[in-house]
C-alpha cells in the first residue's frame, strides 16, 4: 500500500507541479491512529546538484460520506487561520480529483514536533502547568478571531438572535437523529431545546471542535501548532471549549475538566457561564457519534473504518461520557445502554 502512495503521489507531483525537476518522493510514513482521516509524512525530493532541496509535507486523505466537503472546510480554514497568524501548518494544495487515491486529499506543511499530549503526562508539574497554560492560551486565541472570514454566508449567523447558535445546533442533531433514525436521543435533545433561554450566545467564535493537547504539535523551540481542523466551523465558543472539557476529562483524566477551565476562565478575564449545557450537548454529540459507527459504520459519518476499532477499545471513555450526560439530565439512552452491555 505504502508503495501505491508513493506513485500516486510522484503521478500527482509530475501532473500539477511540472517545474518540480527530477522530484522524487521519500520517507513515506502513515502516522494516523485517529478516527478522521488517512495520514501521511512524507518528503518531496527536487531539482539537481547545489540546487536540490527536499521538503517535509503532510498527507492527509479523506474517507467516507462528506468526504469532498470535509476536506474543502479544513483547507479553506487552515489557509485563512495561517492568513491570520495562528499557529497552523500551512497548507498547500487541496486536491478534489479522485482520480489519484480513488478520495480527495489535502497536503500541508509537516510539523517537526511531538504532541503536547505525549509531552504533559511525561512533565514534571511545574512544566505541566506551563503547558496547560499555553493551551488555554492558544485556545483563547482562537475564539477570539473574527469569526466572519470563516462563514460563507456571515449573514446566515448575524440574526441578532442570540439563541440562533444553539438553535441551530439542535435542528442538525435533530436532523442526524431522524437520518440515522436513533430516537433515543430524543429526550436529550429535548431537554436540550427546553434549556435555550438559559444559553444566550453573547458572541460567536471559530471553533476547532476536537481540541485537546494530542492535536497540538510542540516544536523543538516550544512553538506548539494546532492540527486536526476536520470539524472547524463558528458557533458560540463554550460548545469548543465543552467538547474539550468533556473528552480531556472522559479519557481517564476527571481533574482536567477543572484545570482547564480554570485556566480558560483566568486568561480570559470571565467566568463561563452554563458550560453544563454545552458539556451535555458535547456528551450527546460524542455518542450519537459512536452509537451509529458502531451499527452503520464510521464511513457514514466521514470517518476511517478503523475508528469503530478504536470505539470498541475504548469503551471506558463511552461509559464516562454517557455516565456525566445522564447523571446530569437524569435521561437514559437505550441504544448507548445495550451498546456498552453488548461490549463490557
Amino acid at each position: 500500500m505504502g508503495n501505491d502512495i508513493q506513485s500516486r503521489l510522484l503521478s500527482f507531483y509530475k501532473k500539477k507541479h511540472a517545474s518540480y525537476e527530477n522530484t522524487e518522493i521519500a520517507n513515506l510514513t502513515k502516522i494516523s491512529d485517529g478516527w478522521e482521516n488517512e495520514v501521511y509524512s512524507f518528503a518531496i525530493e527536487y531539482g539537481e546538484g547545489a540546487e536540490k532541496r527536499s521538503d517535509d509535507l503532510i498527507l492527509r486523505i479523506y474517507p467516507g460520506d462528506g468526504a469532498h466537503q470535509k476536506a474543502a472546510k479544513e483547507f479553506g480554514g487552515m489557509k485563512k487561520l495561517h492568513e491570520f497568524g495562528f499557529p497552523v501548518p500551512e497548507v498547500l494544495a487541496l486536491e478534489l480529483d479522485d482520480s489519484y487515491f480513488g478520495k480527495p486529499f489535502v497536503i500541508m506543511e509537516k510539523i517537526n514536533g511531538r504532541s503536547m499530549g505525549q509531552i504533559i503526562d511525561e512533565s514534571s508539574d511545574e512544566k505541566r502547568q506551563e503547558l496547560v497554560t499555553l493551551f488555554c492560551e492558544m485556545f483563547v486565541a482562537l475564539h477570539a478571531l473574527d469569526w466572519r472570514p470563516f462563514a460563507s454566508t456571515p449573514s446566515v449567523y448575524e440574526t441578532g438572535n442570540p439563541y440562533a447558535s444553539a438553535n441551530h445546533w439542535i435542528s442538525r442533531g435533530q436532523e442526524y437523529i431522524d437520518r440515522f433514525q436513533m430516537d433515543g436521543f430524543i429526550p436529550v435533545l429535548n431537554w436540550l431545546r427546553k434549556r435555550i433561554s438559559d444559553v444566550p450566545c453573547e458572541r460567536l467564535s471559530v471553533i476547532h471542535y476536537d481540541y485537546h493537547p494530542h492535536n497540538i504539535l510542540v516544536r523543538d523551540d516550544g512553538r506548539a501548532f494546532v492540527i486536526d481542523w476536520t470539524s472547524i466551523d463558528v458557533a458560540d465558543f463554550r460548545m469548543d471549549l465543552a467538547w474539550t472539557i468533556l473528552l480531556t476529562s472522559a479519557y481517564g483524566t476527571p481533574e482536567a475538566r477543572q484545570i482547564i477551565l480554570d485556566e480558560y476562565e483566568r486568561i480570559a478575564g470571565q467566568k463561563i457561564e452554563q458550560i453544563e449545557y454545552f458539556e451535555v450537548a458535547a456528551g450527546l454529540r460524542r455518542l450519537f457519534s459512536v452509537a451509529v459507527s458502531l451499527r452503520d459504520g464510521a464511513d457514514k459519518l466521514g470517518m476511517r473504518p478503523e475508528a469503530v476499532t478504536s470505539m470498541k477499545r475504548n469503551m471506558d471513555h463511552v461509559k464516562n461520557v454517557y455516565t456525566f450526560m445522564r447523571d446530569r439530565t437524569g435521561i437514559a439512552v437505550p441504544e448507548i445502554e445495550t451498546l456498552i452491555s453488548n461490549l463490557s
